[in-house]
């Protein structure tokens, strides 16, 4: 069992369709305990809002997915002490502070961070962050 971080990106797709969805479904059932930011709230539950919009979904739907969502998460941490270095790392990468908050939280607890997002990985690819993220659509479960 190991312990990994997850952005939005990635958990979205347990609730919408999409590439890598199966891949995250798999993930959620794995035996990795899963921790993320409370950021992820906000995050999903912006992009579920967009969904309802574009009709995609229901707003029922996107309701019921914002609240089930912490129930995929053995940990989710307080955003405060991610933001000043998460800040200092969007500043020196010149990168939205967004996913360097979950990069930031991966270092921390030394763990992957698994997103479906190729830009920050594209981003931090010849830093020392480069070692604490991971595509999902590479992630395979032990």
């Amino acid at each position: 069992m190991s312990d990994i971080v997850v952005d939005a990106s990635g958990a979205l797709k347990w609730f919408v369709t999409e590439a890598d969805s199966v891949v995250a479904d798999e993930l959620s059932a794995s035996n990795n305990r899963l921790f993320a930011p409370r950021l992820i709230l906000t995050e999903v539950a912006n992009a579920l809002a967009r969904k309802a919009i574009a009709q995609l979904i229901s707003a029922q739907e996107a309701r019921m997915y914002v609240r089930s969502l912490p129930q995929y998460f053995d940990g989710l941490f307080a955003v405060d002490e991610l933001i000043e270095p998460a800040l200092e790392n969007a500043i020196a990468l010149r990168h939205p502070i967004y996913d360097l908050i979950y990069v930031e939280a991966a270092r921390r607890l030394d763990a992957p961070l698994v997103t479906a997002d190729r830009r920050p990985i594209t981003k931090i690819a010849d830093t020392g962050f480069a070692r604490h993220v991971a595509l999902l659509s590479d992630w395979r479960s032990d």
